[in-house]
């Protein structure tokens, strides 16, 4: 990524090489309509992970997604997760480029396609971010520095595929994405950090305000040294007045990480007359959703892709209930998931499981935050 307002002037951006996943339907792959030169559309979901996961947490969403009918499912680690090159997670402020990246690939190699984004929290921060018009604009500034960098088999490069000039490909992906699906998103990053803060607080943390205020200087000075962007323009509110395509929230009624509040905020800053839903539900930020919401989610994905019901395929039960009680970020309650989506064992198959049960917003992690959270200010134990 281009580091914004950097004074040296002989820096020049290195391309990040992103890994992603694609699985399409067999009997849609095998057909005459999945020519990239057919005018057919093709209907795609793409997954975005949350922080501190992968393009993993998609696996267990596979038979659920394509037994709806879409031609296929994808899914990347952005820069700085899972396999991708980077080194840092920005939560959505680079991430959102590196979802660009994507959907232009798709498009080369699909051609007509017709797109749904499913993401969880800063995936689904991140959905939020990429699809205003803010972004775009702001995509089509940075298409000179981008520019000229190539895809290969092992990876997609965060440019253009062709080396092409390329703003039509960045006005047609937005025009082929038609909803978004957003699973406890964060409304501004600024104000999640001040309400860490103030749980700390609850908890008998004292500090004053103005050592918040200062605490947060000082992270969004190392941010903006080492990672080259501002923490305070991690703001999906800001971006939401210009989002044109209808969108499905999801939440925890007793998420204490990402508070509902994020969500009812999101939609409440929406663009006008554009259709928005929201579900609130039992549980936190990482409990499973239950079965209401793979249902709105059916009905979402029909409305928008115009899905037909004769495509759709029955789901075996037992992977039925992986996914309901099991989502893509509880993997240390059942690591058996990725079994049923695994041909054959390997070799490495063990550190393969250490790795998934590492994966997600877990609340071992939460705590860790909220443990640095009372370091930083002075009060850790």
């Amino acid at each position: 990524p281009t580091p914004e307002g950097k004074d040296n002037k002989e820096w020049k951006p290195q391309p990040l090489k992103m890994q992603a996943s694609i699985w399409t339907r067999l009997e849609d792959d095998n057909d005459s309509n999945a020519s990239t030169n057919g005018a057919s559309k093709k209907t795609m979901v793409v997954y975005l992970h949350g922080n501190a996961s992968a393009r993993l947490e998609v696996l267990p969403q596979l038979s659920f997604l394509l037994a709806q009918g879409v031609f296929g499912v994808a899914s990347l680690d952005f820069t700085g997760s899972g396999k991708s090159d980077g080194e840092y997670v920005s939560l959505g402020y680079y991430e959102r480029y590196d979802l660009e990246t994507m959907l232009q690939y798709l498009q080369q190699t699909y051609g007509n396609l017709e797109i749904v984004l499913w993401g969880r929290s800063m995936g689904a921060s991140t959905a939020l971010m990429h699809a205003s018009h803010k972004t775009q604009e702001q995509i089509l500034l940075r298409e000179e520095s981008s520019a000229g960098n190539s895809t290969t088999d092992e990876g997609i490069d965060n440019g253009d595929a062709d080396g092409n000039d390329s703003s039509t490909s960045n006005i047609r992906s937005t025009t082929i994405l038609k909803g978004l699906i957003c699973d406890s998103p964060f409304a501004s990053l600024p104000l999640l950090c001040e309400e860490l803060v103030e749980k700390a607080r609850s908890q008998g943390l004292v500090v004053p305000g103005v050592v918040v205020s200062v605490a947060i200087a000082i992270i969004a000075r190392s941010v903006r040294n080492r990672a080259y962007f501002d923490i305070h323009e991690i703001s999906p509110i800001d971006h939401t007045p210009t989002l044109p395509v209808p969108a499905l929230f999801v939440c925890g009624a007793d998420d204490d990480f990402i508070p509902p509040h994020h969500s009812e905020r999101l939609i409440e800053a929406y663009k006008q007359g554009v259709r928005t839903n929201l579900f609130m539900v039992p549980g936190g930020h990482n409990d499973p959703r239950p079965e209401v919401v793979f249902e709105a989610v059916r009905q979402f994905l029909r409305n928008e892709l115009k899905l037909e019901e004769g495509v759709t395929l029955n789901v075996p039960s037992s992977i039925e209930d992986s996914y309901i009680r099991h989502p893509p970020w509880a993997y240390k309650r059942n690591p058996k998931i990725f079994q049923a989506h695994t041909p054959s064992q390997s070799s490495t198959q063990k550190k393969q499981s250490v790795d998934q049960e590492e994966l997600g917003m877990t609340k071992e992690r939460q705590d860790d935050i909220q443990n640095k959270i009372h370091t930083m200010l002075g009060q850790g134990s």
